[in-house]
């Protein structure tokens, strides 16, 4: 568990931002900077966490991700 407070650097694609951010911060530069393609396929911005022993590193990432409807408790999905 991280604090609120707590910055780190942040990466994004390839790169990485100039400055360290909170994870509330990254959360909104992603939503404020996902490419309009991907925000109209229904595409959105979720921060990643890294942890030092895992990643190497402590830093937030931000991706671009898309959900897929659940075929659990009920739901169906239809193909197309």
């Amino acid at each position: 568990m991280i604090a609120k407070s707590e910055k780190r650097e942040v990466r994004i694609g390839i790169g990485k931002l100039d400055q360290p951010m909170t994870q509330a911060q990254a959360m909104r530069y992603g939503r404020r900077n996902i490419p309009r393609d991907l925000k109209a396929a229904g595409f959105r911005a979720e921060v990643f966490t890294s942890d030092s022993a895992i990643n190497g590193a402590t830093f937030f990432r931000i991706n671009f991700g898309k959900s897929v409807p659940s075929t659990r408790h009920g739901a169906k999905f239809k193909a197309s």
